[in-house]
């Protein structure tokens, strides 16, 4: 080997060591980028070349060091299990708040919630029953029913807004995944180009990767990495992004919860109407409580409503009132009328504006008797009431409740440790990276010293000839 091959050499080792110095600062520099893969050079040695044959000789030495590759420290295996276990979490988390939600709209346990009215309505027929010809009682049961109807108004009416805002996010999660897999298709495009053109894809990758997380977060939809570079998306068994081809999603079905039983809502492939095959991700959760859990919840409460109107009603007409007609001040009693109007928590409305059209006796011959207030306030203990069935309903809508957080919570852990094995895996250390900096600052000035002694051989073998 000539003087000149070994200025060439440590020239080659310069060269190398110096790009893995710039990629380490590279690394260091995006320790705290989201998504960013760390990267690494790989060297190899630069063979002395020679030809195989009889009488071919070789020097033995090689010429130097060249980058053979820069690898983006990436396990695919780790990020399709981290992209799985983020979606289910993502679905957990946002069912937990949708039931936050419904516990908030229904108010239980409070001293002030539906089922402390309802005992106080109960109550004040049992004041009407000691008390009949009292007109102060009677208008305190008014009062009271008036409570207990507004009181299912409202809560019906929460949650009605709680499917509305809940059918509002579900269009705006689809507008993202739109948007997101358009990212997604015009990454792959320009990562195939790279590739073609043997350019550096790495950053590129990172950011495609990072899209296709938050479309599994809000979907549960998964990638397959193809040989050129792209990532295929896959949904509910079919392509959502192959390459720069991308299917948009839209959302169809009724904005309100009284039209959910007949134009229920979904999310479909805006192409063909096929639905898109959703279960797990946020909008999983969204679609799950637009189709079951808030509708089940209103239909809950309905039903409690109107066992509440059928009850009263049926018992009420079987009493007498203590009204009477003009210009006579004498009672001339009549069949008690509807004490409640509507079928439902949201058109429930209490009848009976005078206190002397309550229905409290069982006959008309002795209008100031109780027997039929006491009748009425007896429902509070029948096992197929309003009570029951309310408390009942109650119940289950916790139970429901307690189990996704418990599996949230659960859920929570899992993702978070397949998070950080993943972040291990192609994270930045900045420990590891400091070490590196080193490794690679020594290297290149070994390889500058290399220089700086072939500089000096060669001067001293031209200073021979003088």
């Amino acid at each position: 080997m000539s003087t000149f091959s070994g200025l060439n050499t440590a020239l080659s080792a310069l060269y190398a060591q110096r790009r893995a110095l710039d990629l380490t600062g590279q690394n260091i520099a995006n320790a705290n980028t989201e998504g960013y893969s760390r990267q690494r050079v790989e060297l190899s040695p630069v063979e002395n070349l020679s030809t195989p044959a009889r009488w071919s000789t070789s020097q033995g030495v090689g010429d130097g060091v060249r980058i053979t590759d820069v690898t983006r420290l990436h396990d695919e295996f780790m990020t399709n299990r981290t992209r799985a276990e983020r979606g289910l979490n993502e679905y957990l988390q946002a069912h937990t708040m949708v039931f936050g939600n419904i516990e908030q709209a229904l108010g239980e346990p409070s001293d002030n919630g539906l089922q402390a009215q309802l005992a106080d309505y109960w109550s004040a027929w049992s004041d009407v029953a000691n008390r009949p010809g009292d007109t102060s009682a009677r208008t305190q049961l008014l009062s009271r029913a008036n409570t207990v109807a507004a009181t299912m108004g409202t809560t019906r009416q929460n949650l009605d807004n709680l499917f509305g805002a809940t059918r509002e996010a579900l269009d705006a999660d689809v507008a993202v995944v739109n948007q997101t897999s358009a990212g997604i298709a015009d990454l792959n495009d320009r990562i195939a180009l790279a590739k073609t053109a043997n350019m550096p894809t790495n950053e590129l990758s990172d950011q495609r990767d990072r899209l296709v997380l938050k479309i599994s977060e809000l979907t549960g939809a998964t990638g397959r990495l193809n040989d050129n570079g792209t990532v295929d998306v896959s949904l509910g068994g079919n392509l959502l992004v192959q390459g720069d081809t991308v299917r948009e999603l839209k959302a169809v079905g009724s904005t309100t919860v009284d039209g959910i039983a007949v134009n229920p809502v979904r999310v479909v492939y805006a192409d063909n109407n096929t639905s898109a095959g959703i279960t797990t991700g946020k909008m999983a959760s969204g679609l799950e409580a637009l189709t079951s859990t808030i509708p089940n919840t209103v239909a809950g409460l309905d039903s409690v409503a109107n066992t509440l109107i059928q009850k009263v009603n049926a018992q009420h007409a079987q009493g007498y009132d203590i009204s009477t007609t003009p210009p006579s001040s004498t009672p001339t009693p009549q069949p008690g009328g509807a004490f409640f109007t509507g079928t439902s928590a949201k058109d429930i409305r209490v009848a009976i504006t005078d206190p002397t059209k309550v229905a409290a006796s069982s006959t008309a011959t002795t209008p100031y008797q109780g027997d039929n207030a006491n009748a009425l306030a007896a429902i509070a203990q029948d096992p197929q009431g309003p009570d029951t069935q309310y408390r009942n309903f109650v119940v289950d809508v916790g139970i429901q409740a307690q189990t996704i957080n418990r599996r949230a919570q659960a859920q929570q852990v899992i993702a978070d440790d397949a998070t950080s094995a993943e972040q291990a895996e192609s994270g930045v250390s900045l420990d590891e990276e400091m070490t590196n900096l080193l490794q690679f600052q020594r290297a290149y000035e070994a390889a500058a010293k290399v220089i700086s002694v072939v500089d000096t051989t060669m001067d001293t073998l031209i200073n021979m000839k003088r």
